[in-house]
């Protein structure tokens, strides 16, 4: 006859065995689900146009109700500051060949600040190369492009638009947040803000810029992606690629873990101070 004590502890050996067996093999097939699709785990955070039942979704942006359905899945915006010119590329400008060297009209200039070309003898400069049509649409470009040429027809090129802005600062201004005066928000902040983002681990509006001669970073401000009025959580986000790719992440030299989270948990009380006067006095 077996000792009935050992049974039992045998027994109870065993299902905790089993159990963690099972439990491993399940947390294991959880993970793997989890890492083919990360949405899998995401709580309910709407619900489906039809009948109401919630549905898994990125989160969706401030705009519930756009005048069309939104299709783009990424923007990438390239602002080539000191790029080659229109002039020189998908721009014919006819009149300005044919008064290339004569002055300048005053009607270009008159009202303009143009400070650091005061005094100075204007002229006209025309492009420098010719244009050619190409493609089923006779599209006129450089003759200098014949590989773009021969897919023009697949391209879209908007000649219409213009700009009373003739400094290099506040026309990066303009471009990149439809003003000329600091304080819009960027068009990454208004298409984060709209359609909201697919990204969990990364900001959904990045930038990165680029570097000129000599290796120095181009000298584009800040403003160029910035959330203006908006929250700053749709402001850029700009990725470096050198050192720290994105700053203040890591921990400055000598400032240990437990530090660095005494310094956001002081951080949150006092946010949470203020809300609860902001909410009291409202």
């Amino acid at each position: 006859m077996p000792n009935s004590h050992s049974l039992a502890s045998a027994i109870r050996l065993q299902q905790r065995r089993t159990f963690l067996g099972h439990a491993a093999r399940g947390a294991g097939g959880l993970a793997l689900a989890s890492l083919l699709n990360p949405s899998i785990l995401r709580g309910s955070v709407g619900e489906a146009a039809s009948g109401g039942t919630p549905k898994l979704e990125r989160w969706p942006g401030a705009l519930k109700k756009l005048h069309v359905p939104a299709k783009a899945k990424r923007v990438i915006w390239l602002c080539m500051a000191g790029g080659p010119s229109h002039l020189e590329t998908l721009d014919p400008k006819p009149k300005l060949k044919e008064m290339h060297g004569q002055d300048m009209p005053e009607s270009f200039t008159k009202g303009q600040p143009i400070a650091q070309l005061q005094g100075q003898k204007l002229r006209c400069f025309g492009p420098q190369w010719d244009f050619k049509k190409f493609g089923k649409n006779g599209t006129e470009i450089c003759e200098l492009f014949p590989q773009l040429g021969s897919v023009i027809d697949d391209i879209c090129i908007i000649r219409s638009l213009r700009t009373e802005a003739i400094n290099h600062d506040p026309a990066h201004t303009f471009i990149n947040t439809g003003t000329t005066i600091s304080g819009r928000p960027s068009m990454g902040s208004w298409i984060t803000y709209g359609l909201g983002s697919d990204c969990e681990n990364l900001p959904g509006f990045v930038v990165l810029t680029s570097a000129g001669r000599g290796g120095q970073m181009q000298p584009i401000s800040s403003r160029q992606w910035s959330a203006g009025f908006l929250p700053s959580r749709f402001q850029g986000v700009q990725f470096r690629g050198k050192g720290d790719p994105v700053l203040y992440l890591t921990r400055p030299p000598g400032i240990s873990e437990s530090q660095q989270r005494d310094v956001v948990n002081s951080i949150e009380k006092l946010n949470e101070l203020r809300n609860s006067v902001v909410d009291e006095t409202n």
